[in-house]
């Protein structure tokens, strides 16, 4: 008989099943192979590591820009976070307009300290906070309304609502992952 056939199989060519078709490597090869040296070489690790890290974190900050959904970072990413994106997104809303408002407020407080127009500039201002935090509660409520019906509950994001109120107080042109839906074009 050949030496690549065994009494199981009489086939040449064809071995037993089971068999590995190599030697068993010996143990003190195997330990050398493990072994790593005591001293490393951390500063190069350590450099090899940011550059991996910085590089991850630019292909992340690109697919933000782009809407590449594929290489968001994880919190961005699903069809559930995409909904509530597209929903704030689609609202032209008080909130986007708070920090360049906030902004103004300040530069006017320093002109204007006191008197009746410095008064009014600040009812002025708490007013719009206040409306500002009304319509974001309105808000939130809809949007679960409406992501309940869609997709049920059980399928609500983890800190969903930050999520969204973090949206929708900033302004659309510096929203990431960049708005994907014009303004009106609500998701069904």
């Amino acid at each position: 008989m050949s030496d690549n056939t065994t009494p199981e199989t009489d086939i040449p060519g064809v071995e037993a099943p089971g068999k590995k078709g190599k030697p068993t490597p010996k143990r003190k090869d195997q330990e050398a192979a493990r072994k790593r040296p005591v001293i490393a070489d951390t500063k190069a690790a350590k450099k090899q590591q940011r550059e991996q890290q910085r590089n991850s974190r630019e292909k992340e900050w690109q697919a933000m820009r782009d809407g590449d959904e594929r290489h968001m970072p994880l919190e961005h990413r699903g069809p559930e976070r995409r909904y509530l994106r597209d929903y704030v997104d689609a609202r032209t809303s008080p909130g986007e307009f708070l920090l360049p408002a906030s902004i103004v407020f300040v530069i006017l407080s320093l002109f204007i300290s006191s008197g009746w127009a410095g008064l009014a500039l600040i009812v002025f201002f708490y007013l719009m906070v206040l409306i500002v935090g009304i319509e974001t509660f309105i808000m939130t409520r809809r949007l679960k309304k409406r992501f309940i019906e869609k997709f049920g509950e059980r399928k609500l994001p983890r800190g969903w609502t930050f999520y969204v109120i973090a949206r929708h107080l900033n302004m659309r042109r510096f929203r990431a992952p960049k708005p994907k839906v014009k303004r009106g074009d609500y998701p069904v």
